[in-house]
């Protein structure tokens, strides 16, 4: 290797080394500004147990990878394999947390326009992942917010999860100073199921759900012989029931008409222009909801 070459790879070397240490900084600080809130904070009423739904839940494969309170928390929502309905995965994810007091922001990887923007405009922006400058506006500012829900743009998952490695964010994660949590979608075919293991020894230690969203195809996994076994890889397997395609199309609509309280799940299940499509949305929403909770995707 030349001098030139040497002294190169020892500036970049120098400069993840710089970086990863002002992340870790912005996460300390954080981390004492939350403690220093609770302290002064009184004591949160009882929760009382919601009530029970006729919606089947699975139950989570359990491993000792669990989340840690008072860390940012980063959500990742993709899949290599496009049309496997990610950004309504993305869509309840946001509704959830929202329904839990909790404040999360949005990055929405499709470019130029953005698909999720659509429904969650007030907490989504629309940054181009793929650039150092968007890579740095979303996880320089990882600290900023509870949690940041990214919706990653077909075929960016691995790129995305091996450069959370490169620059020791995954890391940060084993160390105990950071919550990362990849909800990987997959669609019903064996060559969705294929990038399983890959983003598994990517992520070790961090949080990794494995997605069946139903919505786009009712007949999930019809005719494959696949074996179970290849989900159980991840730390816990949801299952998102079929939402009727009408009650889609009457919160698709809600956005079209520029109904500004009923372009998300939850605001259509309240707000919509539909007696009965609100009730199927709303059912639908505590099925998807009784799920994640079942997995743990938040812990108060």
């Amino acid at each position: 290797m030349s001098n030139d070459r040497r002294r190169a790879h020892g500036e970049v070397e120098s400069i993840r080394k710089q970086r990863r240490e002002q992340l870790e900084m912005s996460l300390q600080l954080a981390r004492n500004f939350s403690e220093t809130k609770r302290e002064i904070q009184p004591e949160p009423p009882p929760i009382v147990p919601a009530p029970a739904i006729d919606q089947p839940v699975d139950h989570p494969i359990t491993t000792k990878e669990e989340i840690k309170m008072g860390l940012p928390h980063l959500v990742i929502v993709g899949a290599d394999k496009g049309g496997v309905g990610k950004t309504v995965v993305a869509r309840t994810v946001l509704d959830y947390f929202k329904a839990q007091g909790v404040s999360a922001r949005a990055i929405d990887t499709q470019m130029p326009q953005g698909n999720l923007k659509r429904f969650h405009p007030d907490v989504t922006e629309v940054i181009d992942l793929s650039s150092s400058d968007g890579q740095i506006k979303v996880f320089d500012s990882l600290p900023t917010s509870d949690v940041t829900v990214i919706d990653i743009q077909a075929g960016l998952l691995t790129p995305t999860l091996t450069l959370l490695s490169e620059i020791g964010l995954l890391s940060m994660v084993q160390d105990g100073k950071m919550n990362v949590t990849v909800m990987h979608v997959v669609g019903s075919t064996v060559q969705s199921l294929s990038e399983i293991e890959g983003a598994a020894k990517i992520i070790a230690g961090s949080r990794h759900f494995i997605v069946k969203n139903h919505t786009n195809d009712a007949a999930f996994f019809a005719g494959l012989n696949v074996s179970t076994d290849a989900l159980k890889i991840g730390t816990a397997l949801i299952d998102i029931p079929k939402l009727d395609e009408r009650a889609t199309e009457y919160v698709e609509a809600a956005v079209e008409k520029g109904l500004p309280d009923a372009t998300s799940f939850a605001g259509y299940a309240k707000n919509g222009d539909s007696f009965v499509m609100k009730g199927k949305v709303g059912h639908w929403l505590k099925g998807v909801f009784a799920q994640y909770d079942t997995a743990k995707l938040h812990i108060k």
